[in-house]
C-alpha cells in the first residue's frame, strides 16, 4: 500500500493560510501553541534624526515638492539651521495628500471640474491617500507632535457588498455572507483532510483533535464537521420578539463562491498587513496632515513655482524654475528632489546616464476615483453600511464608504477607486463622462435605485493631474536591487526622496521615512 505523504507543519499551515486566510493561519497556530510567535511586528522605528541645531549653519538646500516627503525634509532640515527653499508647481501643499471639498475647482489635462456639493465639514473627498495604518508611526508621530485629531477609518464593513455579473445573478451579496460560508466551507473541507490523516502524517494525535477543535471554532462546524450555514453569515430573519433565535441563510452555493472574482483580493482585502485594523483618517480631510508641517515650514515654500531644469555646478546645485513670467535661478549646496519620477523624467537635468536610466524605468500606477454627493445617506439608513467597502467585477472596482459625518443627513462617498495596477483597470483612458457614467453602472448593480441617489459626480485620474502624473510608483519585483537601490544614493549634490522610495510604495509612511533617510545621509556628509 502506497504512503500517504509526509507534509511538515510548516507545509500545513501555509496550506491553511492559502485557502483561509490569516484568521485560519492563527487558529492553526493558537491551537498548536504557536500563536504568540505569529504576529511580530518591528518596533524599531525610533523617530525622525536628531540633529545638532547648528550643524546646517551656511548650508543651503533646494527642496523639489511641498507633498509629505519635502515638507518632512524642510521641517527637520530647518530645525538644524539649513537654509531650506521648497518649490512647489502647486499653489497648496502635500502633492497627492489633497483633499477636495464643496466649491472646490481643480484642473486635470481634459478639463476643469467643480465639486458642487454643499460646504460642510464632512462632505470632502480625499483623491489621494485615503488611510494612515496604525503601524505608520513616523506619520503618526508627526500627527502627535503636531496635534492633528485622528480618527477611526472604517476599511472593513461586513455589511458592506459584493457583486459579480457572473455569478448569484449579478445580484450584490453581503461579505458577511461571503466570509462567512467561505470560511465554513474550507472548514468543512480542512476538517476532513485532518480527520481522515491525509494532509499531514507528522501531526500527534493530540496536535490533531486540537486542530479539529480550532478548525471547527474557525468554520462554524456541525458536531460531524459539516458546515450548515453560520450566524456570521448573517440572517434571513433577524432574531427579534417572537422569534428568539431567528432564522440562519441559508449558505450560499461553493460553487458559485469559488467561481465568483471575490479571490483576486476583495474578500482578504482587510487581511492584507497595510489595510488591517486599525486604520485611521484626520478628522475633517487627509490634508490636515501637510496643513501643519506647512504652517511650521512657513514662507520657505514658494508655492506656483515650477521646476524648469535641474544641473550641477561646481559648488553645489542649480535649479532654474519660473513663477507667473519670472525667470528665477536658485543656488544651493544641496538639491533634494521628490517629485514624482513621472515628473521628474520631463525635466531637463544633467543627472549621470545611470540615474536618468533609472527614473526612466519606473513606471506609475494609474488610479482613479469618482465621487458623488447623496443628498440622503442611503447606504447606513437602507444598508446598514457605516464605513467600509463594497467591491465589484466592474472596472470601477470598489465603492468607499466614509467613515467620518455618519448620522449625518448627506454624505459624499467614493463611487469608485480604480488602482491602476491591474490590466484594464485605467480609468483615465476613457473620456471625463464615461468615467462618471461607468461609476453610476456599478453602483446601480450594487444599490437599486443609485443613479437617482447620488449626484454631482467628480472624476480625478491621477495620470491626468498636473504635477503628478500617476498616483504612485508599481515596483517590478527585479527593480529592488537595481533601481530602487541606485535611487537612495544621491546623484552628487542632489539627493532623491518621496514615496517610491520608501519601501512602503504609495503611502505617506513610506515618503517621510524616505525624507528622514535623506536627512541622515545629508547631515553625515555635513559632518564629515
Amino acid at each position: 500500500m502506497k504512503s500517504a505523504p509526509v507534509v511538515s507543519r510548516r507545509s500545513f499551515l501555509a496550506h491553511i493560510a492559502r485557502s483561509g486566510g490569516a484568521a485560519a493561519a492563527f487558529a492553526a497556530l493558537d491551537a498548536l501553541g504557536c500563536a504568540s510567535l505569529a504576529w511580530g511586528e518591528d518596533l524599531a522605528y525610533r523617530g525622525p534624526p536628531v540633529l545638532p541645531g547648528g550643524l546646517g549653519k551656511g548650508k543651503r538646500v533646494t527642496i523639489l515638492g511641498a507633498g509629505v516627503a519635502g515638507l518632512t525634509a524642510a521641517y527637520q532640515l530647518g530645525k538644524a539651521g539649513f537654509a531650506c527653499a521648497v518649490l512647489e508647481a502647486r499653489h497648496r501643499p502635500g502633492g497627492r495628500s489633497w483633499t477636495v471639498r464643496g466649491g472646490d475647482r481643480f484642473e486635470q489635462s481634459d478639463g476643469v471640474q467643480q465639486a458642487r456639493w454643499p460646504k460642510a465639514p464632512h462632505l470632502y473627498l480625499n483623491p489621494g491617500p485615503a488611510r494612515i495604518s496604525h503601524h505608520h508611526r513616523a506619520v503618526l508621530g508627526y500627527c502627535r507632535e503636531f496635534g492633528v485629531p485622528l480618527e477611526i477609518m472604517m476599511n472593513d464593513d461586513r455589511a458592506a457588498l459584493l457583486q459579480d455579473d457572473g455569478v448569484f445573478g449579478g445580484k450584490p451579496v453581503q461579505a458577511r455572507q461571503v466570509l462567512g460560508d467561505t470560511r465554513g466551507y474550507f472548514g468543512e473541507l480542512l476538517g476532513k483532510a485532518v480527520s481522515t490523516g491525509k494532509l499531514d502524517q507528522e501531526l500527534s494525535q493530540q496536535d490533531r483533535e486540537r486542530l479539529l477543535g480550532a478548525i471547527a471554532s474557525f468554520g462554524d462546524l456541525q458536531r460531524d464537521g459539516r458546515y450548515a450555514g453560520s450566524a456570521r453569515s448573517g440572517y434571513s430573519a433577524t432574531p427579534a420578539p417572537g422569534l428568539p433565535h431567528g432564522a440562519v441563510r441559508a449558505p450560499l452555493p461553493l460553487e458559485q463562491l469559488l467561481r465568483a472574482d471575490f479571490w483576486q483580493f476583495k474578500a482578504s482585502f482587510a487581511e492584507d498587513f497595510d489595510q488591517a485594523g486599525t486604520m485611521l483618517q484626520p478628522v475633517g480631510g487627509m490634508d490636515r496632515f501637510p496643513m501643519a508641517f506647512a504652517r511650521r515650514v512657513g514662507p520657505v515654500i514658494r508655492y506656483d513655482t515650477v521646476v524648469d531644469e535641474i544641473r550641477k555646478t561646481a559648488q553645489g546645485a542649480r535649479v532654474v524654475c519660473h513663477r507667473g513670467g519670472n525667470h528665477i535661478v536658485i543656488d544651493s549646496d544641496y538639491v533634494i528632489c521628490t517629485l514624482p519620477l513621472s515628473v521628474l523624467r520631463g525635466i531637463p537635468n544633467d543627472f549621470t546616464p545611470a540615474y536618468r536610466q533609472a527614473i526612466a524605468e519606473v513606471e506609475y500606477a494609474r488610479s482613479a476615483k469618482t465621487a458623488f454627493y447623496a443628498p440622503r445617506r442611503f447606504w447606513e439608513q437602507d444598508d446598514g453600511i457605516y464605513g467600509g467597502l463594497s467591491w465589484t467585477s466592474r472596472d470601477v472596482t470598489q465603492i468607499l464608504y466614509p467613515s467620518h459625518g455618519i448620522g449625518q443627513a448627506d454624505g459624499v462617498l467614493v463611487g469608485s477607486y480604480c488602482f491602476g495596477a491591474f490590466p484594464g483597470d485605467d480609468m483615465g483612458q476613457y473620456p471625463l463622462a464615461e468615467r462618471i457614467e461607468k461609476a453610476l453602472a456599478a453602483g446601480e448593480a450594487i444599490h437599486p435605485g443609485y443613479r437617482r441617489m447620488v449626484r454631482d459626480g467628480v472624476n480625478i485620474a491621477w495620470p491626468k493631474v498636473p504635477y503628478s502624473l500617476g498616483s504612485w510608483a508599481e515596483w517590478k519585483p527585479e527593480q529592488y536591487d537595481t533601481v530602487y537601490q541606485l535611487l537612495q544614493q544621491p546623484d552628487g549634490p542632489i539627493y532623491f526622496a518621496g514615496e517610491y522610495l520608501g519601501y512602503l510604495s504609495s503611502w505617506q509612511e513610506g515618503a517621510v521615512l524616505s525624507a528622514h533617510h535623506v536627512i541622515e545621509q545629508l547631515a553625515a556628509r555635513v559632518r564629515a
